[in-house]
């Protein structure tokens, strides 16, 4: 929609009644869906223009670490003439979208996708056009000397360079955190502020999300024989609904990184894209930092990331499913805890296979546990969507209202949907399963022998519903619950 047509629509519908909410300038939307619809736009004016001219066209608009590119991905013969076919606002998005930074106030040159992640896109882009001019031995000795290990810069241009200097960053400064973290857009509809959750480092969340994604696309280019596809089609089709391109999709980031990525390499390609970057006009990078020490403290920051971005699964915030507040003061909890108390909603009954379905219901539920139950807050400390998320409810510090006469001593964890006659996807039950659960021992939230048991333990209920119950008994930290009389609850 152009400019024009918004400031329309926002006089039409709303200056009537709220004459202060439209303002003289449109702005838009930091949304996926525009950039790609840009992209979309570009390659219609230019048949000729393929994933080939598209990815270093716009990659020529970075403004930032320009000799780092250039040594990874050789000078652009690409003239940025065909970018010449947008309107000027369409440039000025597309270019403040791809150069990202990040302060106290907020987080640029990332975008909201429609899974309800939010990422980089110059790093993904950056992923991209690595991918599609793979060097994996990019030796240098004429510019820093034998590197620690061949550079690949499909590695180096997603999350080597970046997951390097927050190390770097945290080793020299104690004070500032050395991954994450996550944020909250202003408007999930209409997103044009991104703040931060907390303290920054270099790698935020979206960093690494935009990286993750140009690393598993690029890999996948690599080797992919022509006809290559479209980039707007690349990217509607692994950010999309359907099947995703060649079975990728980015809800599923984490396991498909997990899968083509070495830690060790990855340790290496950390090392050796520091020393590249510190030669390209940024030599105060490792003063003080010899090779022994960067070695040391790479591998622990790796491992790290490992334990963030790997083991664990990706949690939407309070802030992205649109939480209303807490109705008091929250009853904190003392960790760590021993007990997981499984749950299904019953109501919403039906799995939610997208963000904003999956948004939509922990709405819901907030909503009829606030204004029916009169709780506080929604129930449940976390739950699990059918989309490949789990969503913070109560989350690791605060007492939930789930299991009663329990919710001290666990947290509450539910399934969207009903259980009754049928199990959750299998995906998200070895999401709740396996990372989250493996990921709150790492997280000292819960100990290492903890407890798994169902609702209907301790309440008469059928909660989390036949099919699901019986499927967690099978769960090896599964437990009965023995009463005083020596018989079971709940079975």
């Amino acid at each position: 929609m152009s400019s024009q047509a918004r400031i329309l629509r926002c006089l039409l519908l709303l200056l009537p009644f709220y004459p202060f909410l439209c303002s003289v300038e449109a702005r838009a939307d930091y949304h996926l869906n525009n950039v790609l619809s840009i992209i979309e736009e570009l390659e219609g004016h230019d048949p000729g223009l393929t994933i080939l001219n598209v990815t270093p066209a716009l990659g020529g608009l970075r403004t930032s670490d320009q000799d780092y590119h250039h040594l990874l991905l050789g000078e652009t013969t690409e003239p940025l003439a065909s970018l010449q076919l947008l309107s000027e606002d369409q440039r000025s998005f597309i270019t403040s979208v791809m150069n990202h930074d990040v302060d106290a106030s907020a987080e640029r040159g990332v975008v909201l996708t429609p899974d309800g992640t939010t990422i980089a896109v110059g790093h993904l882009i950056a992923g991209i056009e690595a991918g599609l001019k793979r060097v994996v031995d990019l030796r240098r000795p004429d510019v820093v000397g034998d590197l620690p290990a061949p550079v690949d810069n499909l590695y180096a241009l997603t999350l080597a360079k970046d997951i390097g200097l927050a190390i770097v960053a945290y080793h020299l400064n104690k004070s500032q955190v050395l991954l994450g973290p996550d944020g909250c857009w202003d408007n999930v509809t209409s997103p044009q502020v991104f703040t931060a959750l907390g303290p920054w480092s270099p790698i935020t969340n979206a960093v690494v999300n935009g990286g993750m994604d140009g690393l598993i696309l690029g890999n996948l280019l690599t080797e992919l024989q022509a006809p290559l596809p479209k980039l707007s089609a690349l990217l509607r089709d692994y950010y999309g609904e359907g099947q995703g391109w060649m079975g990728l999709k980015a809800n599923r980031r984490r396991k498909n990184f997990e899968a083509i990525v070495d830690l060790g390499v990855l340790t290496s390609q950390v090392i050796s894209a520091v020393y590249l970057y510190n030669h390209t006009g940024n030599n105060a990078i490792l003063q003080n930092l010899n090779h022994n020490i960067l070695r040391n403290i790479s591998q622990q920051g790796v491992k790290q990331f490992h334990q963030s971005y790997i083991v664990c699964p990706a949690i939407i915030p309070r802030c992205m499913w649109v939480a209303k507040p807490y109705k008091g003061v929250p009853v904190n909890l003392t960790l760590p805890l021993r007990f997981v108390y499984i749950h299904h909603t019953h109501e919403p009954s039906q799995p939610c296979t997208t963000f904003y379905q999956c948004a939509a219901d922990m709405r819901s539920m907030q909503r009829f546990h606030q204004e029916d139950r009169k709780w506080d807050d929604i129930g449940y400390s976390f739950v699990a969507g059918s989309d490949g998320y789990i969503y913070e409810g109560r989350g690791w510090l605060w007492q939930g209202a789930h299991t009663k006469g329990q919710n001290s001593k666990g947290y509450g964890v539910s399934f969207i949907g009903d259980y009754t006659s049928e199990l959750p996807d299998q995906a998200v039950m070895k999401l709740v399963k396996e990372s989250f659960l493996r990921c709150a021992v790492i997280g000292k939230r819960i100990i290492g022998d903890y407890v798994i048991q169902g609702h209907r333990q301790y309440r008469p209920t059928t909660c989390p519903g036949e099919r699901l119950f019986n499927e967690i008994k099978t769960w090896a930290a599964f437990k009965e619950v023995e009463l005083s009389n020596g018989t079971t609850a709940g079975l």
